[in-house]
C-alpha cells in the first residue's frame, strides 16, 4: 500500500521546522544586536521554551545551530554562554544578515567594500594568469550584460549583473576558497543593496 502522511503530520513537522528557524533567528538577532552579551546570564531552556512556545528539543537544536555559527557555547558545567564577536562566524549568511540589520548601513557597506578592495585586485591578477577560454567568455558575457544596463544601476538586475561579473573573475582565478568568500560577499552586498533601497 502507498504510504500517505496526514495533514496533521505534515503541518506538525512544518511547524516544528518553522519554529526552530524562528528561535534561531530571534536569538541570533538578539546576540548580534547586543541584547544578549558575553558574560550575561543566558535564559534557561524552560524560559525560552515558554517564550517561544517551543519544546526543549527545539530550543536545544537552536542553541546547537547558534553554537555552530560561533555565537554560543554550551558546556555541561557552565551552561550556555554568549561568545564574544571575535569568535562569531561572520561569513555565515545568517550572521551576516543579523549583523547588517544591527549596524548602520554605511558601516556595513564600508566593511564589504574594504574586503572587495583587498580581494579583487589579487583575484584579477590570478584570473589573468589562469583563466581558460571558457572563463574569459563568461567574463565577457557578464560584462556585456552589466554594460547594457549600466544606466540604471539601482535595479536588482543591475546589481546581480555587477555581482555576476565579479564572480566570473573570481571563478577564473581557480581558487575555491577565494570563490567561496566572493560568493558570501556577493550575497551580503545583494541583501544590503536591497534593504538600503527599501529604506530610502
Amino acid at each position: 500500500p502507498m504510504l500517505t502522511l496526514s495533514p496533521t503530520t505534515l503541518f506538525g513537522a512544518n511547524r516544528k521546522r518553522n519554529l526552530f528557524a524562528h528561535v534561531v533567528e530571534a536569538l541570533g538577532s538578539r546576540i548580534v544586536r547586543g541584547d544578549l552579551r558575553p558574560g550575561d546570564p543566558f535564559p534557561n531552556e524552560a524560559d525560552l521554551g515558554r517564550e517561544f512556545g517551543a519544546s526543549r528539543s527545539v530550543i536545544r537544536e537552536a542553541v546547537k545551530s547558534l553554537a555552530a555559527k560561533g555565537l554560543l557555547e554550551s558546556r555541561t558545567r557552565t551552561g550556555i554562554r554568549v561568545l564574544p564577536p571575535g569568535q562569531w562566524n561572520l561569513l555565515d549568511l545568517d550572521v551576516l544578515g543579523w549583523r547588517y540589520a544591527a549596524m548602520p548601513p554605511r558601516a556595513f557597506f564600508r566593511e564589504l567594500f574594504e574586503i572587495r578592495r583587498v580581494i579583487e585586485p589579487e583575484a584579477s591578477a590570478l584570473a589573468a594568469e589562469r583563466a581558460t577560454a571558457e572563463d574569459i567568455a563568461a567574463i565577457e558575457r557578464s560584462f556585456a550584460v552589466m554594460a547594457r544596463i549600466e544606466a540604471d544601476n539601482t535595479t536588482d538586475e543591475a546589481i546581480v549583473a555587477d555581482l555576476d561579473f565579479h564572480r566570473a573573475i573570481l571563478a577564473a582565478a581557480h581558487n575555491d576558497l577565494l570563490l567561496q568568500m566572493g560568493k558570501l560577499i556577493g550575497v551580503g552586498l545583494l541583501v544590503s543593496y536591497r534593504l538600503s533601497m527599501d529604506q530610502y
